[in-house]
């Protein structure tokens, strides 16, 4: 409670700040009432703050699984120590599973699909079908920490991080050597002009997609966002007038702690705050589609051993490149597809306007905006998505060879 009186106190702050702060204040308030909500939801429950984890009630598991959970497995090595906290170095850097789902035609021009926060690759559940019947080899990846990947403690999670592991990953596919869970390939396959890949992420997995497909320019011919975040976190100190700074720390080092942040994950993740946050929050605006289903792909992994220090960890770390910074260096064409009332990632708001980020672009760029649609427009109007990015593959010379 008394977190939420001091960011309550800073709010006045904000309203009262100059023009510049403006961006930031709308960020800071969507993260603010995200917050304060789950917390006085939380306090309003029958559970208060004094009551043991132990004594809680936990969500009883799901007698039949509405959706599957582990598909493939990509064994995955980071090439350096830089990912790892200083304190906590292995001896040898530790080998990761890492979870995805592939469909479609062997020889079908690959697409990676990328999560956002807190997603999985069951999120992409109404456009892979899609998809693979217009003739794509269709990958979606749980990045490290989330959905049925492994959740290590000692690993420093950033978009550098998970941008390394999706350019391993499309390396390990690209490669001649057949991988074990692509075995149906033919040999014959291999003598076939490669084709490049096509990348597309929501949230967070926009931001990934666009430092991968920038790491991998020779690899990687389109890059499609879903309501691209403008930072792991949303929030750079050098974005804020300094007087701001300390209310960004006490965000991430106080609410975001593991004290005060392990008592608001075990309330965040029960069924009532999510279903809530993705109807009351902008997050799905047809609530139509907050289901039985959303809600199983979202909150499965929440229970796996490591979710709540990813959580945390994610919150607390570095906010990455800006999608402004990628652009500019990027040569691939972009779809930006935004949903326009996303409070989260606002179209013409915040401090990355998607409407600005055309400017930035090194190559061609194209931002559809859809009307009554929230945070993530695959998922919320898959038909209208799919299409969409139907006619941007059919528009891309991606299958060339990598020589060219």
């Amino acid at each position: 409670m008394l977190v939420i009186v001091v960011l309550t106190d800073f709010s006045i702050l904000f309203q009262n700040a100059p023009l510049v702060t403006s961006a930031f204040t709308s960020t800071a308030f969507r993260l603010l009432k995200v917050s304060s909500f789950v917390f006085s939801s939380s306090l309003q429950s029958q559970n208060s703050i004094t009551v043991s984890q132990e004594q809680e009630p936990q969500r009883p598991p799901s007698p039949s699984p509405l959706v599957k959970r582990q598909y493939e497995t990509f064994l995955w090595k980071p090439s350096t120590f830089i990912h790892f906290e200083r304190d906590h170095h292995p001896t040898d850097i530790t080998q990761f599973n890492i979870n995805y789902r592939v469909e479609g035609p062997t020889d079908g021009e690959p697409i990676l699909l990328v999560h956002g926060f807190g997603a999985n690759v069951n999120h992409f559940r109404n456009n892979i079908p899609h998809l693979v019947e217009q003739g794509y080899r269709v990958y979606a990846i749980d990045l490290l920490g989330f959905g049925a990947s492994d959740k290590p403690k000692n690993v420093i999670y950033s978009i550098e991080l998970w941008a390394d592991l999706l350019s391993d990953f499309i390396r390990h596919l690209s490669s001649s050597t057949i991988s074990i869970h692509d075995s149906a390939i033919l040999e014959n396959d291999k003598k076939k002009k490669k084709k490049k890949w096509v990348i597309a992420g929501n949230s967070i997995g926009g931001l990934c997609s666009l430092a991968t497909a920038v790491k991998e320019k020779d690899l990687i011919g389109g890059c499609i966002l879903f309501n691209c975040a403008g930072a792991m976190t949303g929030f750079r100190y050098d974005e804020l007038p300094i007087f701001l700074w300390p209310i960004l720390w006490v965000i991430q080092n106080v609410f975001f702690g593991d004290f005060v942040g392990s008592f608001f994950f075990q309330n965040f993740k029960t069924r009532t705050n999510v279903e809530r946050i993705l109807k009351e929050q902008g997050v799905y605006v047809d609530q139509r589609h907050v289901n039985d289903e959303l809600l199983e792909i979202l909150l499965g992994p929440s229970d796996d051993e490591g979710a709540k220090d990813v959580f945390l960890r994610v919150f607390r770390g570095p906010p990455g490149p800006s999608p402004e910074n990628l652009l500019q260096v990027m040569e691939s064409p972009v779809l930006a597809i935004w949903g326009k009332q996303d409070p989260w990632t606002p179209h013409d708001g915040g401090l990355h306007p998607a409407t600005e980020l055309h400017k930035y672009a090194k190559g061609p760029f194209e931002l559809v905006v859809l009307d009554s649609v929230g945070h993530c427009p695959h998922d919320e109007t898959p038909d209208q998505v799919n299409a969409l990015v139907s006619n941007f593959l059919r528009n891309l010379p991606i299958a060339n060879d990598f020589n060219k």
